[in-house]
């Protein structure tokens, strides 16, 4: 399954040091981030139509799905809307992934956490706190989303179409505890 975004896109909305030895991995996160958080709301028709463009050489991508991929703004009842695109929903799902497991690695003889004597490890809650935090930004991101092609479901058919979340309403502020 081809990636929607890289390394790349997710420098540009975190910081991450140069140092960081396992991006290699991201690609996995992203693909994950993909089938189990964003498949289930968006649907498979829309998300696979915008794969299939992205993936053809040169990428091939209709401007309507373009706009849903970069976000921007909109007009709704001669009202101007601005929403965060699909890629960052996603890069926000794959660091939480990203965050919760880049620490540990997997080797021959069991899981091991990285130390040296120049570094402390974050706690299990400092994780787990950063892990949230992400999830959240992707749920208030996803909610944006929904509403901007609830909006403008004429120009995305492959959209559910109305589809509802429980979870979105039109005034969701959120506060990370522990912070």
């Amino acid at each position: 399954m081809i990636s929607l975004i890289t390394f790349d896109d997710l420098k540009d909305l975190k910081y991450i040091a140069d140092s960081v030895r396992n991006v290699s991995i991201w690609p996995q996160f992203v693909s994950e981030s993909e089938l189990m958080d964003v498949k289930p709301w968006i649907g498979d028709g829309l998300l696979l139509e915008i794969i299939d463009q992205a993936s053809t050489t040169p990428p091939m991508i209709s401007t309507t799905n373009q706009k849903l991929l970069d976000g921007g703004t909109y007009t709704y009842q001669s009202r101007t809307y601005y929403f965060q695109g699909l890629k960052n929903c996603i890069a926000y799902y794959a660091f939480a992934r990203y965050t919760n497991r880049s620490s540990f690695n997997y080797t021959a003889a069991g899981i091991v956490q990285k130390d040296s004597d120049f570094s402390t490890p974050a706690t299990t809650k400092d994780i787990q706190r950063m892990e949230t935090e992400s999830r959240l930004k992707a749920d208030a991101i996803k909610c944006e989303i929904m509403t901007f092609l609830n909006r403008n479901s004429a120009d995305y058919p492959l959209w559910a179409g109305s589809c509802r979340d429980s979870s979105c309403n039109q005034s969701r502020p959120f506060t990370v505890l522990g912070s």
